[in-house]
Formats: structure tokens, sequence, C-alpha cells
């Protein structure tokens, strides 16, 4: 298991969802920069009741930092082998969040 810290920007609005046993979750895409290379997809699920709410509250496009567990993925997409990480985000930030002092 790695341990993330991730920023991007979200490629389509978050979906809050719930589990069996009626515990509510959110899910999200994120597309990450990547030196020298094309940007990273990276699938994220959160279940932590913050890191949801936080999930929740942005939309397509905005800018966000997530930090939790991940694991590496790959997937063949028109013929052409893709990377990506899946992430299960215990935090996340969002300029929402930032007060000034």
């Amino acid at each position: 298991m790695l341990s993330i810290l991730a920023s991007g920007t979200l490629v389509s609005d978050p979906r809050q969802r719930t589990t069996a046993a009626g515990k509510p979750y959110a899910t999200a895409s994120l597309r990450v920069p990547v030196e020298d290379s094309e940007a990273m997809l990276v699938s994220v699920i959160a279940f932590a009741a913050d890191a949801v709410a936080a999930i929740l509250a942005l939309t397509k496009g905005d800018a966000c930092a997530i930090a939790g567990r991940g694991k590496l993925t790959s997937w063949t997409k028109d013929g052409e082998e893709k990377h990506g990480l899946s992430v299960v985000a215990d935090k996340v930030l969002t300029v929402y969040q930032i007060d000034k002092k």
C-alpha cells in the first residue's frame, strides 16, 4: 500500500453513494499533472465524513488535494496501455477550506 498526497483538478462532478449498510461515501476522478508525461487519472473514494463533505462541495474543474492510501492501476484503451491510481482519501483540502489570517 502507498501513502499518497496528490493535487489536481476534478474531471467530473463527484458522486455521493451509499454502502449496503447505509453509510454514505463519495467518489471522484482527479486529473493530476505528472512531470515529463501525460497527466495521471486518480480515482478517489472517501468514507470519512469530513472527506466526503469536502469532495461533495466541489464540481468539475475545481482543484483539490487528497491524502490517503493508494494503489497503482492499469488498463488498455484503444489498444494503448494507460496507468492510474486509486486512492481511499482520508483527508481532502480545497480552496474553500482555507481561511485568511
